[in-house]
């Protein structure tokens, strides 16, 4: 007799989706399952031992479980390749379990399946205790699959369900003893409670440690991130969804946590900015490269490290430990031990930038004669030739010493600025006087020691260290503001900029250019040791603790990235940039010029290059000039361009649409007036005018006054009272209850509406209102949401932007946008896909905020460097800690 064929079969990567595949078997093969038989239908799971055709010949459904692993998977790929050969894409369900999906669906496959496939989002289920067959997010997937390999409607199948249990239920109490049913009863009972203990704790959970994540946001934001990406991996919802979004947002220029293995004591940078180097408590120093996060060590003494330093290209450190010193060559690991005098406890060092020189300092401050001198011991060794020169001298206690090159050793105490031969000892020359205020103050010196200063109460000021005689009021820079208490501070190489700590934070200072004074405020730690540039004066790196910080001032997220293309400039009273995304193609447009790609376009004023839309292939623009009416259709790929037969009648162009096949257009201009051109050379074919007049108080009026959906079958309009819905093909209008509107904007199934204080989801017609969602009445008008319509995105009057959850209403989180410091024109928002938004800011590039929450989760772990430990799990969330704890 030959095998009965089966309704699906499970294409999937065995290595990430082992436990979540034969699950979704199960629920499937059982879903609506009359009780007289074993399963209500067949469903194959592949496990490789048996020739493809013979499984994927009898099967009616090809269920793929997409992942970059099973896009990777040569089984697979062989297995869709016999599928597209042999049965209809129309008979393939996507199921995608990690990544996203144009990264792990195959280009084939993606485009058989067209431009709106059908799929189930199944990324959430990642741990072993999600892949439970009481898990809601399972449970809808089994039905989705179930409806489709059996091609019943899904309501009619879970009613189906329900009843088949029910029967089940009743016939089982008819048959069984009154005992057995009780038992049974009491086992469903049972099993119900435990499914729902275990649910409840698992919320209790996840909500205890994103409550952790944001109350150690200002204190230890390592800590914070780390607990945010376990709450979430723990459960997601919209807490923990938030929790998450919070640590990574704040403190924008924080780049990444590096763990050195004990308490920082000493902290130095190489000038080509590519490494850091500690000195910690227990006596090493640690060599961290920047780029790679790569660290090396050497012992230098068995007391903390109070003094280090590195040549320009690292390739020589320098480490002082009271009774120690350490000359390290780290290209071959060559290291030189040197004796200082052991009662001497205070020390500095300095490398030379060729590394050819070390110079080492050793004094005790605490023993000062009556004139304020102490011992102090300099041992300079030359690397080049392996001599030593030695000088034993009464001194006034250094605060810093640096060797500019090789023929110069500068030394810098509160009385004297002096210059000396390294080679000799010799001095050079000396400037005395006395710069520093009574207390309360923090030196800093820069790191080529070109600049001396110190940060106070509400000032700062800097020295240039080549002059022959300084005073209090002799300074190059005054900058009005420094902090009260400061424990550290830095000075760039060119005495642009300053860092000072104090409580933890760091406070950044421009000391030059057209704003000096406060630029940044880095926070995330209860503590800041150290500070020093990286580099030049964009990058920072300080300690806290047991760990390296490196900050980057040039950033303004850990969740996003700037793209290649760059927004033309604009003005304070102009339009918002405009955005066009498709494909990963990108398109963005300020007044009368326009850049696609890296290629920049320009009409000249008063001429507006404006809107513009992608094909759906990704391949052509569409774009206006107006008010000379042009429209034009642009192909990316050989830069041909095809006017269209109609013109467009418009001083400017508000919004515009295309059809799926490119044969049919929307326009809506200043008036309100419903532009469609149709064919292949998009004649104009006609005009539909509202005639209910805009709201004419700003203008040019802002593009957010009307939309036109995906399909160009409907425009909206925002008059002065009402939405106004026109249908561009029947030329239909009816208004949408509500009255007067903000903004309007379409995603791929709604139509979504901006009002006072909510925004309102309507199905695409504009005849069912979805769901209402409040929002705050201090946003700017204007709103774009994702083609899922799962999340929307607003500004703040401050510029900042807001994600709110459409489905839920719960807040997603909000951040800044751009340093609003030099920054002109208002910002430009669009979706480019449903896991990211770009932003457009004047003569800046177009910048991508990654909303995807697996990457999120990603971007935390990375910043914070660690994962929690069993001692941090059980103080947070007070229950024995899982077997893994690992970050991610």
């Amino acid at each position: 007799m030959a095998e009965p064929e089966y309704d699906a079969f499970i294409s999937y990567s065995r290595a990430l989706d082992g436990t979540l595949a034969p699950a979704l078997q199960r629920g499937v093969q059982r879903f609506a399952k009359p009780w007289y038989r074993l399963r209500s239908s067949r469903v194959f799971l592949d496990d490789g031992s048996l020739p493809i055709e013979e499984t994927l010949g009898r099967s009616r459904w090809l269920i793929l479980l997409a992942s970059p692993e099973a896009a990777a998977s040569e089984r697979v790929s062989r297995e869709l390749e016999w599928w597209l050969e042999h049965r209809s894409a129309r008979q393939i369900l996507v199921v995608l379990t990690s990544g996203e999906y144009s990264q792990s669906v195959p280009p084939a496959v993606r485009k058989a399946l067209g431009q709106e496939p059908r799929w189930v989002d199944l990324r959430r289920l990642r741990s072993v205790e999600h892949v439970d067959d009481a898990n809601p997010r399972l449970r809808e997937c089994v039905a989705d699959i179930a409806s489709a390999v059996r091609g019943v409607p899904e309501d009619d199948l879970v009613g189906e369900h329900v009843r088949q249990y029910r029967r089940t239920v009743r016939l089982t109490r008819g048959v069984v003893a009154v005992l057995v049913v009780g038992l049974l009863v009491a086992g469903l009972v049972a099993l119900g409670q435990r499914n729902s203990a275990v649910a409840q704790a698992r919320t209790v959970t996840a909500r205890g440690l994103a409550s952790a994540a944001v109350a150690n946001l200002r204190t230890d934001l390592a800590l914070s991130q780390a607990l945010a990406a376990e709450a979430f991996r723990v459960e997601s919802n919209g807490q923990t969804r938030a929790a998450l979004f919070s640590s990574l947002t704040a403190s924008p220029q924080l780049d990444r946590y590096v763990q050195v293995g004990s308490q920082v004591s000493a902290l130095a940078t190489s000038a080509d900015g590519k490494l850091a180097v500690a000195g910690t408590e227990d006596g090493r120093v640690v060599r961290v490269d920047v780029a790679s996060g790569r660290r090396s060590e050497q012992r230098v003494g068995e007391r903390p490290v109070t003094a280090v330093a590195a040549s320009a290209d690292g390739g020589v450190i320098a480490a002082f430990s009271p009774g120690s010193a350490l000359r390290w060559e780290t290209a071959s690991g060559a290291t030189q031990q040197l004796s200082p005098p052991a009662e001497l406890t205070d020390g500095l060092v300095a490398v030379s930038p060729s590394g050819r020189f070390t110079a080492f300092y050793q004094a005790n401050a605490a023993q000062l004669s009556g004139d304020g001198l102490t011992r102090g011991h300099r041992i300079v060794h030359d690397g080049q030739t392996g001599a030593k020169v030695e000088r034993d001298e009464a001194t006034v206690p250094l605060f810093g010493m640096r060797l500019p090159s090789d023929d110069l050793l500068l030394e810098i105490s509160p009385s004297d600025w002096v210059r000396r031969v390294p080679a000799t000892l010799d001095v050079l020359s000396a400037a005395r006087g006395n710069a520093l205020p009574a207390g309360g103050f923090r030196p800093g010196l820069s790191a080529g020691g070109d600049y001396f200063g110190f940060s106070a109460a509400g000032e700062s000021r800097l020295w240039r260290t080549a002059r022959t005689e300084f005073d209090y009021n002799s300074q190059d820079v005054l900058v009005r503001d420094g902090r009260f208490r400061p424990s550290a501070m830095a000075i760039s190489d060119d005495g642009a900029r300053t860092a000072v700590s104090e409580a933890g934070t760091i406070y950044v200072y421009d000391a030059t250019g057209a704003w000096p004074g406060e630029r940044a405020r880095l926070e995330g730690n209860s503590e800041t040791s150290f500070v020093a540039f990286l580099g030049g004066d964009d990058r920072l790196v300080s300690s806290s603790r047991d760990r390296l910080v490196l900050w980057d001032l040039t950033r303004n997220t850990r969740i996003g990235s700037a793209l290649t293309t760059k927004v033309p400039q604009s003005c304070n009273a102009c339009p918002a940039p405009r955005i066009a995304a498709s494909h990963g193609k990108f398109a963005v447009a300020a007044g009368s010029d326009l850049a696609v790609g890296q290629d920049e376009e320009s009409v000249g004023a008063p001429s507006q290059l404006r809107p513009m839309v992608w094909s759906s292939s990704g391949e052509r623009l569409f774009v206006v000039t107006a008010p000379e009416g042009i429209g034009e259709t642009w192909d990316v790929r050989d830069g041909k361009r095809q006017r269209w037969k109609g013109d467009v009648s418009a001083e400017f162009v508000l919004a515009m649409g295309v059809s799926p096949d490119d044969r049919r257009l929307v326009t809506v201009n200043e008036l309100g007036d419903v532009q469609v051109f149709e064919g292949d050379e998009l004649g104009s074919a006609r005009t539909i005018s509202p005639g209910r007049g805009m709201d004419r108080s700003n203008w040019p009026p802002p593009d957010h006054l009307a939309a036109v959906s995906e399909d160009a079958t409907t425009a909206a309009v925002v008059s002065l009272d009402s939405v106004v819905l026109v249908d561009t093909m029947s030329g239909r209008q009816h208004d949408l209850p509500g009255g007067k509107a903000r903004a309007v904007t379409f995603s791929s199934d709604s139509l979504l509406v901006q009002r006072t204080d909510t925004v309102e989801v309507w199905d695409l017609a504009g005849t069912s209102k979805r769901r209402t969602i409040p929002t705050d009445s201090g946003y700017l008008a204007g709103i774009t949401a994702d083609p899922g319509t799962e999340m929307i995105a607003q500004l703040r009057g401050d510029d900042v932007l807001v994600v709110t959850d459409l489905v839920t209403g719960e807040l997603v989180g909000q951040t800044p946008v751009a340093d609003e410091r030099g920054r002109f024109g208002k910002i430009g928002m669009a979706f480019a896909d449903e896991h990211s938004l770009v932003t457009a800011i004047s003569d800046a590039p177009l910048f991508r905020w990654d909303l995807s929450e697996e990457n999120w989760v990603r971007s935390a772990c990375a910043s914070a460097g660690r994962g929690l430990t069993t001692d941090e799990w059980r103080r947070f969330v007070g229950t024995t800690p899982p077997p893994d704890l690992t970050c991610g």
